[in-house]
């Protein structure tokens, strides 16, 4: 006797159920509570004057006519489709994560089996079932999946294509074993086609995710490898085999053909999503890399103006006659990268070290978007605060190699991708899905007491080794930046008080906050306090040019003879343009200033 099928085992309703409770009471509470969410910045608000471009017809100017996509254009079509609304996508966004979610159990229930459900009897399956929708539940658990899913950002979409991709690769192969069956007259597998129809559309999953997320390219090849290994290994020929990988190669092609042929038509080039990668890889590998982002300079902070400081940066910095393309750019920024791994491989293997290091953290990295910032805002995220280091413990504990041979081209892929460029929370979370089979089943080790010592030490490990601060204060100043980012996205005055407070509660030394509090002074016509917290930002050892020219223009313009001070203002304005080159990005702002000194 088999147990009842998935579909309906109240069980996994029950745990749905428990998903959209907690969807809807931390969506409102964030709703409410963190100004980001309604207030886009940076990607978030890219996506949505995008796809509000793309909804009325019109050029958008940061990726119109002529240019090759800077950022994948999976998500703001999308959000187009929607009319660019940011509600309607929020509620699409928690669809897609309940879905993921029951994907999620089915996905490790056929990833804990060692051959197809005929050949499993009632007990093991019962224990197989349970440690699948202890996976369903440990990821509802862990924060950024909930957090994520209430941002205008690609990595819901991502990862609930990754998850379809997983599960229709996983039934595909379901078949291919199952063929054995059914040569014994054991079981009926259906006509060919439907196998080949599966593994067709894992490959334009896969392709998908491609679009919404590009580092998850490598995935693809990994992913065909492992179809090739799976159909020699069940009784296949080579060219069977060539043929199967061949098919799946293809169909995740399919969706990227779009923007092969958008960018190819703007650069000459085959480009299959974005141009932007080599600007991202020098960002990643560069002396003075973190092993999650970390700008280069102020003129990189704007996704707005990226492009544009990517080209006049390196046309600049080589010497070009005249302004290299989006094409030239990328290349000269991918040698920039691969001349510092050269030059300096010590430094490069702390850099990766640190890289997988911040991978395997507990810390949850984001910069506008930061976890820890939100929960002081909306404190129901308390309720979804299950750390990475213990997800990393029960994997460990849970983890087995019959079954789950697909975890390992999946999981390599994924560490490749990290380590030629930079991880950010949202960045692994397509990456776990399969791994939740593993921590579903260590749950259940833990719980009937029936750990392996190995798993246990090693988990233990991985979890203790999650803890460490790799990076320092780094977590701090993000939080910092988070906390100043809420700030200037409410016009709320005493909301935007309280943040920029917080803000330097966390990090005294954050100087763009020095500087919006000395703003918000002036709003409110305290003219002397702005005095003392432009004076304290320009004191900070930091660089950050806007505190400068703040000061300079302040002693200049403010009406109050008693604070004006235009010989400091010319001598603060001469000081730094002597420091600096006169190609920096405020250089012509302090110029101008200075010129109408008298």
């Amino acid at each position: 006797m088999q147990p009842v099928p998935l579909f309906r085992d109240r069980r996994l309703y029950w745990l749905l159920a428990l998903g959209l409770g907690l969807r809807l009471w931390i969506g409102f509470d964030v709703w409410r509570h963190d100004p980001t969410a309604r207030g886009l910045l940076s990607d978030s608000l890219y996506y949505k004057q995008w796809a509000q471009s793309i909804a009325s017809g019109s050029a958008f100017a940061f990726e119109g006519e002529g240019l090759a996509y800077w950022m994948p254009p999976l998500y703001p079509s999308l959000l187009a489709l929607l009319n660019a609304s940011v509600v309607a996508m929020l509620w699409l966004q928690g669809a897609l994560g309940l879905t993921t979610t029951a994907l999620i159990v089915d996905l490790g229930e056929r990833l804990l089996r060692t051959r197809p459900s005929i050949a499993d009897n009632e007990v093991a399956m019962s224990s197989k079932r349970r440690a699948a929708l202890y996976g369903g539940l440990l990821w509802t658990l862990y924060g950024p999946v909930l957090f994520f899913e209430g941002r205008i950002l690609g990595a819901t979409l991502a990862t609930f294509l990754g998850t379809v991709g997983l599960w229709l690769a996983i039934c595909w192969r379901d078949r291919v074993m199952a063929r054995q069956l059914e040569q014994a007259g054991r079981v009926k597998t259906g006509p060919p086609w439907k196998a080949l129809g599966l593994l067709a559309g894992s490959g334009i999953a896969f392709g998908l995710m491609a679009l919404a997320r590009p580092n998850t390219l490598l995935s693809i090849p990994a992913v065909g490898l492992w179809v090739w290994w799976i159909i020699k290994n069940y009784g296949g020929t080579w060219r069977a085999a060539l043929g199967r990988a061949a098919l799946f190669g293809l169909a995740a092609l399919l969706p990227l053909l779009p923007a092969l042929q958008h960018n190819h038509a703007a650069t000459g080039k085959l480009i299959p999503v974005t141009v932007n990668g080599g600007v991202n890889f020098y960002f990643a590998n560069n002396p003075e890399s973190h092993g999650t982002f970390h700008a280069p300079g102020i003129q990189w902070g704007s996704i707005f103006e990226q492009r544009a400081v990517a080209r006049e940066q390196a046309t600049t910095l080589s010497g070009a006659p005249a302004e290299l393309s989006d094409t030239q750019a990328s290349a000269y920024w991918t040698r920039r990268g691969l001349d510092y791994l050269v030059s300096d491989p010590a430094g490069g293997t702390r850099l990766w070290a640190l890289k997988f290091a911040d991978l395997m953290s507990s810390t949850e990295f984001g910069i506008q978007y930061n976890l820890r910032a939100a929960r002081d805002r909306a404190p129901s995220l308390w309720l979804v605060s299950l750390p990475f280091g213990v997800l990393l413990f029960l994997i460990a504990v849970g983890w087995r190699r019959t079954g789950t041979r697909i975890l390992w081209p999946w999981l390599l892929a994924g560490l490749f991708g990290v380590l030629l460029y930079f991880t950010y929370s949202r960045f692994r979370l397509p990456l776990l899905p399969p791994l939740m089979a593993c921590a579903g089943l260590g749950l259940e080790r833990v719980l009937t007491r029936r750990m392996r010592t190995t798993g246990f030490l090693i988990g233990l490990t991985l979890g203790g080794l999650s803890l460490l601060p790799f990076e320092g204060t780094y977590p701090d100043h993000l939080r910092s930046k988070a906390f100043v980012d809420m700030a200037l996205a409410t016009e709320n005055v005493p909301e935007r008080a309280l943040l920029l407070d917080k803000a330097l509660n966390v990090l005294p030394g954050n100087k763009p906050a020095r500087v919006e509090r000395a703003k918000l002074a002036l709003r409110q016509g305290d003219a002397a306090r702005a005095l003392t917290e432009l004076e304290a930002a320009v004191a900070l050892p930091v660089e950050y040019p806007e505190a400068e020219l703040q000061l300079a223009s302040f002693l200049f313009r403010i009406p109050d003879p008693k604070l004006q001070n235009p010989t400091r203002a010319r001598r603060l304005l001469e000081t730094w343009l002597e420091h600096h080159d006169p190609e920096h990005p405020f250089a012509a702002d302090f110029r101008s200033l200075l010129s109408e000194l008298p």
